[in-house]
Parts: C-alpha cells; sequence; structure tokens
C-alpha cells in the first residue's frame, strides 16, 4: 500500500471516528442498561446510585442481578466511562459518558478488520471490507450504544485476526498477543468459546507440520482466559461453571417475531433465524457481493491461500448454534454480531472479483453513497432497517419486531417533559427503567404508579413479539382508532413507539 493510500485511509478513520462521536448525543440507552451498569460499579467496588430506588424496574431487578456471569469487560468499561466522565469530572452527560467506549470500540473492530484483511488479501477487500462493515446499518446503530455486541464484535475479530498472525509468524511474541486477546474476547462475551474452534480447524488446513508455539494457543488461551476472569468473582470456578445454565435461562420462553410467526427463545428457534435476519437487514449491494465473495471462497477452499477457509469458518461456525431449537435467542442480529466482520470481509472478496473494471469502481462509489443514505434517512434508529426482501420497514411490519433495544422512547420521553404537565402519570409499558433516566423529577415520581389504562400518558415502544406479554394490542388499537396518538417516533410512516393519552 503506498503512501497516498495510506494517507487516505487514515484520513477515513479518523473521520469515522469524529462523524461516529459528533453524533452519539442522539442515541439513547439500550434496554438492560441499569443491569450491565450496576454490576460493572459493583465490579469496581461502587456503590448503587442511592436514587435508584424510584426507578420501577422490570423483573428481574438489576440490584440483584449484578453478579450474572457475563463478561466483566462489557460491564466494568462503560460504567467506568460514566463514573468517570460524568460522576466524576462532570464532562459529559451520563448517557454520553456511559456509551462512549462503545464508539471507540467499534471504530476499532472496523480498522481490525481493515488490517486483517489487507494483510490476508489486499487493498481492495481490505477497504471494501472494513467500508461495508462500517455502514452496515445494524452494526452502526449498535456501535453508539451497545456495550456487549458491539465489543464483542471487535474483540473477536482481533482475536481471529492476531492468530491469522500466529500461523504465519510463529513466534513467541505472536503468540501472547493471540492468547491475550483470546482471554479478552472471552471476559467481553461469552460468543469467543468459538475462536478456538474457527482456529483449530484453519491450522489444521494450513500447517503441514507442527508447530509447538502454534499448538501451544491452545493451551494458553483458555489459561489467559481463566486468570483474566478470576479476580472479578469471589468464586470463579463457580461462576464460570454457571454460565451453560445462566445462558439458557437468561432469555427462556422470550417471543421472536420471525417472518410473521412468533418462536419462543430456548424452546423451538428454527436453524434459519440469524440467516433470516442477515438477509433481511443488510444493504443489498452487500448482500449481494456477500453472497459472491461466499461462491468464490468456497470455490478456493482447496488452494494453498487457505485464508478463504477462515473467513468462511469465521461466518459459519458461530451460527451453527443454532442447529439446537433450545438455543436462546433474541433480538435479531445483536446476537451474533461477530459474525458481521466475516459478512462484510466476504464482501469486499466478492467485490474483488471485479477490482480491474470500471464498473466495480462506479459501483463501489454508489453503494457507499447508497449506505450513506440509509443511515441518514433511518438516523438514529439505523438497526429499524429492513431491505427489500421484507419489503423494507413498511413489509417488515407484522412480520419481525420493529425495534429491539428501546432506544426510541428517548425521544418519546423528552417530548413527555416538554408537554406533560406538573405531576402527570405516565406509564411506559416496555423497558421503562432505561426510558426513566431522561424522565422529567416530576414525572419519574409517578412514574408506572397507575395501569397504562388509567394512566395520563402511556408510552408504547413497537415490539410487537411483547404485545402479549402486557396484554396491549387492543388498548393500542383503540387509541389509533380514536385518534388519542398525541405523539410517536416513525421512520418511512411505520411507528417505532407511540404515546398515547
Amino acid at each position: 500500500m503506498n503512501n497516498k493510500l495510506k494517507l487516505t485511509v487514515l484520513i477515513f478513520f479518523l473521520v469515522y471516528l469524529v462523524v461516529n462521536l459528533i453524533i452519539l448525543p442522539d442515541y439513547g440507552l439500550s434496554w438492560d442498561y441499569h443491569n450491565h451498569y450496576y454490576a460493572g460499579l459493583k465490579h469496581l467496588g461502587i456503590q448503587l446510585p442511592s436514587d435508584s430506588s424510584k426507578i420501577p424496574f422490570s423483573p428481574p431487578d438489576p440490584r440483584e442481578t449484578t453478579d450474572d456471569p457475563f463478561g466483566p469487560f462489557t460491564q466494568i468499561i462503560p460504567a467506568l466511562s460514566q463514573t468517570v466522565f460524568h460522576d466524576r469530572f462532570n464532562i459529559l452527560p451520563a448517557g454520553i459518558a456511559y456509551n462512549l467506549p462503545m464508539v471507540f470500540f467499534g471504530v476499532a473492530g472496523v480498522f481490525i478488520l481493515f488490517l486483517f484483511l489487507l494483510e490476508a488479501f489486499g487493498p481492495v477487500e481490505a477497504i471494501i471490507g472494513s467500508i461495508s462493515l462500517g455502514l452496515l446499518p445494524q452494526y452502526f446503530a449498535y456501535l453508539h450504544n451497545n456495550m456487549k455486541d458491539i465489543p464483542n464484535s471487535t474483540a473477536f475479530t482481533l482475536a481471529v485476526y492476531l492468530f491469522y498472525r500466529l500461523i504465519k509468524k510463529p513466534n513467541w511474541v505472536s503468540l501472547l498477543l493471540a492468547s491475550a486477546s483470546f482471554a479478552f474476547a472471552f471476559n467481553v462475551k461469552i460468543n469467543s468459546v468459538f475462536i478456538p474452534v474457527i482456529c483449530l480447524i484453519y491450522f489444521l488446513s494450513v500447517r503441514k507440520k507442527s508447530d509447538f508455539r502454534i499448538l501451544s494457543y491452545f493451551l494458553l488461551a483458555p489459561l489467559f482466559a481463566l486468570l483474566l476472569w478470576w479476580p472479578f468473582w469471589q468464586d470463579p470456578v463457580r461462576k464460570l461453571l454457571e454460565i451453560p445454565g445462566f445462558y439458557s435461562r437468561n432469555t427462556f420462553n422470550m417471543p421472536n417475531l420471525l417472518w410473521g410467526k412468533i418462536y419462543q427463545s430456548g424452546i423451538n428457534i428454527p436453524l434459519f433465524y440469524p440467516y433470516s435476519f442477515l438477509l433481511v437487514t443488510t444493504p443489498p449491494p452487500v448482500l449481494i457481493a456477500a453472497v459472491v465473495g461466499l461462491i468464490f471462497s468456497f470455490r478456493k477452499i482447496f488452494s494453498r491461500k487457505k485464508e478463504y477457509l477462515l473467513v468462511i469458518l469465521w461466518f459459519f461456525i458461530p451460527q451453527l448454534r443454532y442447529l439446537s431449537p433450545k438455543m436462546g435467542a433474541i433480538d435479531g442480529v445483536r446476537h451474533f454480531m461477530e459474525v458481521l466482520p466475516a459478512l462484510s470481509a466476504l464482501a469486499g472478496i466478492g467485490t474483488a472479483i471485479f477490482r480491474k473494471t470500471l464498473i466495480m469502481r462506479i459501483g463501489a462509489m454508489m453503494t457507499v453513497v447508497y449506505l450513506v443514505a440509509i443511515l441518514v434517512l433511518f438516523h438514529p434508529y439505523q438497526a429499524s432497517y429492513f431491505n427489500f426482501v421484507s419489503g423494507g420497514i413498511k413489509g417488515a411490519r407484522g412480520r419481525f419486531d420493529i425495534d429491539f433495544w428501546g432506544t426510541p422512547q428517548k425521544e418519546a420521553v423528552l417530548w413527555l417533559n416538554k408537554r406533560a404537565p406538573a405531576g402527570a402519570f405516565v406509564h411506559i409499558v416496555m423497558a421503562q427503567s432505561t426510558a426513566s433516566v431522561y424522565l422529567r423529577k416530576d414525572l419519574l415520581d409517578n412514574l408506572n404508579k397507575k395501569p397504562y389504562r388509567e394512566s395520563d400518558y402511556t408510552v408504547l415502544l413497537n415490539r410487537q413479539s411483547f404485545f402479549p406479554l402486557y396484554a396491549i394490542e387492543t388498548y393500542k388499537d383503540e387509541k389509533i382508532k380514536n385518534n388519542r396518538t398525541v405523539f410517536s417516533v416513525s421512520r418511512q410512516n411505520v411507528p417505532l413507539v407511540w404515546v398515547f393519552n
């Protein structure tokens, strides 16, 4: 890569970082903010906020889940950021301070993917692949407020990349870096258990002669992960053994709306679950390029260039867990976000096939414009984007949940702060604890004190699969029919959240 191209790439990543930092205030906190914030405070040895008693938590109460075996870094890093930048120095509002690390994680993930593709394939694959990831609506949206899955995607990418470097140059430094990166990834999210599986199959395919330093990775990486896990728990081994049972119970029986049918998490999740969400939420140019790249990569599996196999393994192995219908699954792409870099890499590979043609250059530029237009059109709710396969967001309504994360409720609550009279009774049906962070003090005092039918205002998120849990469907339809919608947030005329009175 020549100096001019290096400078261009550097400018792109700096601009990408700055833009994401500038628009960060537009995004709200996520559904389970308190669960992970309180757990992070406990890890840091900080007492929980005294005003938490006013917040109407829905079960499980986050004050009682601080010992759940989530990856400690997903909880510590954003909680520390909020403690430092808001509580200690009051530089940033609490929500922005909490979400700030996710922006750096997300941008780092795009940059690491660029480095991997540059080293493994070349500049065209690296540029197209990293731009595809950075402008994917799902990735871009969660980059601003997802404390678990964006760091997981980045840590996963780093671990795969550093193992690839270990294979290329099997020295002690590469071994330590690869092992340490897996340890970090494991302490971010349990999804990282698939990394050694990917690495082992890739190693067996690429090395004719065993190297002690590479083989040592499969011992050192889990050992480093356990050593890093150890200081965060009173009984680290017991907490480690809790993980399988915890994740099987954590989302058990939660409804998932998929192609118009309700499936229950941990009971009857179909094996096509992850592929369906990738199919309907990936912009068409990226999707088509990725399919071309996947076909091309399969044709190259038995060639001497095993990097194609590595990308295929990275894309498919994490999704194999959905072969079991008892797998926990909610929130669409979010729970398997570690495959988005692999999907984007395939898009880069597919596009690079036509690298010498003018059509490729024009198509690439038009794709960038198209992706940016999607991000602008759906801002800041890019996670609600659906492509033509589902009929766009209009066609997806009633077939998929339009929002999973609860972030549109921030806008609804800010509207209430301006319009609701003093002492009004507000009922927030879903994710009320997170939405309450933005609520005016006098409204917080009365929040969810009355049932939604008796309240002055009701805030309802358009998560259709959850409507039966709250027996809210009839109420919603009555309010809409009687023109009692006083505020809503919509994209392409599809509501993301309503406020009724």
